[in-house]
């Protein structure tokens, strides 16, 4: 009995002795953390162009029921095609193209260019207002992209209308500036898996930050910058381990974009 005692008092000693030497993520240790914050400011060096389109129509007699030209909507916009419908017709002349919104545009045979333009107007602007702006000079009709981007050419389809992109569009042309140390940046430390920051440091003059009395583990550091859409700030996240006591691990450097 005495000899049960003695083992059982021993392994638990042993344990306990085991769990009072594991460490995890956090202060209490000899370790350090170590890193710097680069700040960039965010100049727009070349304003965007919308895609201007213009389409000339032609007479009724040059059209035929269910002909239809390609137009393509901003980045996540709609697929359109127009197509033109002839009522003396019996027959349902809609091509139905798969993955496109269909507009469609009533025509006589009889009707003239200028005719067709502003029919071919009134059936656009009950559609596509979100995506375009649509203006309309005798038979041709002007198309303007709402957003600054390169768009999927627009396409005559199968039709005889003559459809020519006046003006590629092109995105905001945004570049970062040359890099500067930031002074006195609030830098935030994560222990392991955490999702709330545990402790912060402040940069130096130098834009160094130094987290220091930390155990072995693994970490996650961030600095907050400047979202350029939004204005609003986000953080940008490095993760680093420490892998031995009394040493310094480097998280690198965090880019952060200012006002």
């Amino acid at each position: 009995m005495k000899r049960s005692l003695i083992v059982f008092s021993s392994l638990f000693l042993g344990l306990i002795l085991i769990s009072s030497c594991k460490k995890v993520e956090g202060p209490g240790g000899t370790s350090a953390i170590r890193g710097n914050v680069l700040g960039f400011t965010v100049d727009k060096v070349k304003p965007g162009d919308a895609e201007i389109i213009n389409v000339t129509v032609k007479n009724g007699v040059d059209v035929e029921h269910g002909e239809y030209w390609l137009l393509n909507g901003p980045t996540n916009g709609e697929l359109y095609y127009i197509w033109y419908n002839n009522p003396t017709w019996v027959s349902n002349g809609d091509p139905q193209l798969q993955g496109r919104t269909g507009i469609q545009v009533d025509f006589n045979y009889s009707d003239d260019n200028v005719t067709i333009a502003m029919n071919t107007i009134a059936a656009l602007n009950s559609v596509i207002t979100n995506d375009f702006v649509v203006d309309v000079y005798g038979d041709i009709i002007t198309l303007t992209s709402k957003t600054n981007e390169d768009l999927v050419d627009a396409d005559n389809g199968n039709m005889s209308f003559n459809v020519d992109i006046a003006n590629q569009g092109d995105v905001d042309v945004l570049i970062p500036s040359s890099s500067i140390s930031i002074v006195d940046e609030r830098v935030y430390l994560i222990y392991g898996a955490g999702e709330v920051f545990n402790e912060s440091s402040h940069t130096g003059a130098d834009g160094v930050f130094t987290f220091d009395g930390l155990n072995p583990g693994k970490y996650r550091v961030y600095a907050l910058s400047t979202d350029v859409n939004t204005g609003q700030k986000i953080p940008i996240y490095k993760s680093v381990e420490i892998t031995e006591k009394g040493t310094i691990a480097d998280a690198g450097t965090i880019d952060v974009i200012f006002e």
